[in-house]
């Protein structure tokens, strides 16, 4: 009796991103946060989906957020505006325009904050190129 030998890897299985790959990127990109760090960063965000859903616009809502640490403030900020491009542009097929309208914000604040996303991911992915090709060569 034989083993069955394993199947074939598709193109499409080929395409697949290794899970160590994707955090390697993500750990390139985001290297994380302390525990609060990440408890404030997260309530955060909720604080501020809850102001533009109530049709504040998103000057006052990033008034309203008090963060002790200006600079972490301004991480949280930038992040909110790129999670709400990757959910309602990125994932939604929402127009630049639309999301700019709910949040009363200039498009060209929108356009800016996509090319810093594909930069980042860019960035990200050739840095976990480099990265997987000197352990390849170790």
């Amino acid at each position: 009796m034989s083993k069955a030998s394993p199947p074939n890897p598709t193109f499409k299985d080929s395409l697949r991103p290794e899970t160590e790959d994707y955090d390697a990127r993500f750990e390139i990109v985001q290297p994380g946060f302390s525990e609060d760090q990440d408890q404030l960063h997260s309530r955060a965000i909720d604080f501020l989906r809850k102001k533009i859903k109530k049709g504040e616009p998103w000057k006052k809502a990033a008034d309203d957020l008090t963060i002790p640490d200006a600079s972490f403030k301004a991480v949280i900020l930038d992040d909110f505006l790129k999670i709400t491009l990757a959910e309602r542009h990125f994932q939604g097929k929402e127009e630049i325009k639309s999301i700019a309208r709910l949040l009363q914000v200039p498009v060209e604040l929108l356009e800016a904050v996509k090319g810093d996303m594909i930069r980042e991911v860019r960035d990200a992915s050739i840095e976990a190129y480099r990265r997987s090709r000197s352990e390849q060569t170790q």
